[in-house]
């Protein structure tokens, strides 16, 4: 197979059908000040370049337009510019667990910076729809693409310029903290945003917290980044065991990737609300593999063609409606997991 359609293969694949399969259903958030907003008080906000793109990649059909992302730094106090971690939300939009993890991570001696790659786009947060989200770039492919340049350009400043970088993702943000390890959003970066070919553009570590893991290339591969993925043991919308095989796969392509199971939680178990029954839909059993002109449902077996119409049959045999999200007592659920893997990849 050529570059040319090696590239274009990956990339329909993800562009064109994982997305619509993966979980992303979220108890939508808000922003300002109150008890589960994102809280912006003290932080030092900015807009970082990103892009935002379409198509195939290597082909006429791809397409990118400029994008500034708004980013909310939380600073170390002593100083200490060693490690920064970029901070991605889910499809519910940034709520008060994404200022939690900022001020967390800070207290422990590494930076943060939170993106709202929702607001970049015109959107608070998800629709509801990954479909519809997607065509107005609220998908993980592009929430990747915004991680990874802005913190290839933070590597290009005086501040950051030896510092470490982190990717914490949650929900579709965490199926991002997968994603950026496919080593064609580095390229995209590269060639789009205008990073040096002599600088660095990937990170150094990376974590998933409840991501869909039901997407997977015959022919894909991964940059050796550690990544953690963690889900939670009763999580319906991500299934662990499906994340389990979706770990042993990257490793057995490249990949650097641990697992962490933590027992009874729901999707969301870090959410500033409470667990609640939902009637959003899952994809949870929507497990696929991508052979060549076609996927394969892995549930079943049963075989379907790589195009949207192919998609559409396979995500209405497989999604179902209902499952429980939210924390069940302990909003800072996983919060020590996470740290303690950053501790080790990050700070020397």
């Amino acid at each position: 197979m050529t570059l040319s359609r090696l590239s274009r293969f990956f990339v329909s694949v993800v562009l064109g059908a994982a997305l619509s399969t993966s979980a992303s259903a979220q108890l939508f958030g808000s922003f300002g000040f109150g008890a589960n907003v994102f809280d912006t008080k003290g932080l030092d906000s900015d807009k970082i370049p990103s892009q935002q793109c379409t198509g195939f990649y290597k082909t006429p059909s791809f397409k990118c337009e400029a994008i500034k992302v708004p980013a909310y730094f939380v600073r170390v106090k002593d100083g200490d510019r060693r490690a920064l971690v970029v901070i991605l939300p889910g499809a519910g939009g940034l709520d008060k667990r994404h200022s939690d993890y900022a001020n967390f991570l800070a207290a422990n001696g590494i930076n943060a910076v939170v993106l709202d790659p929702w607001r970049a786009r015109g959107m608070q947060h998800g629709n509801g729809d990954p479909t519809v989200d997607r065509n107005k770039g609220g998908d993980d492919i592009n929430f990747a693409i915004d991680g990874m340049a802005i913190q290839a350009q933070l590597r290009l400043t005086d501040e950051w310029k030896d510092a470490k970088f982190g990717f914490l993702g949650e929900s579709r943000g965490g199926t991002s903290a997968m994603i950026v390890l496919r080593p064609f959003i580095e390229a995209i970066v590269r060639d789009y945003v205008g990073i040096p070919a002599s600088a660095k553009v990937n990170f150094d570590a990376s974590v998933g917290l409840y991501p869909a893991c039901v997407d997977r290339s015959s022919m894909e591969g991964f940059k050796k980044v550690p990544v953690l993925i963690v889900s939670g043991g009763a999580d319906a919308a991500a299934p662990p065991e499906v994340c389990e095989r979706q770990v042993a796969w990257m490793n057995k392509r490249g990949g650097n990737a641990i697992f962490k199971v933590l027992p009874d939680e729901y999707h969301d178990w870090d959410a500033p609300t409470k667990a609640v029954m939902t009637d959003y839909v899952s994809s949870g059993k929507c497990e696929n593999l991508f052979q060549g002109e076609k996927i394969v449902l892995l549930q079943t077996q049963k075989e379907f063609p790589t195009t949207p119409e192919g998609i559409k049959a396979m995500n209405a045999e497989c999604r179902t409606r209902g499952y429980m999200m939210g924390h069940r007592g302990n909003p800072q659920t996983g919060y020590d997991v996470w740290l303690e893997f950053f501790k080790q990849k990050l700070l020397p």
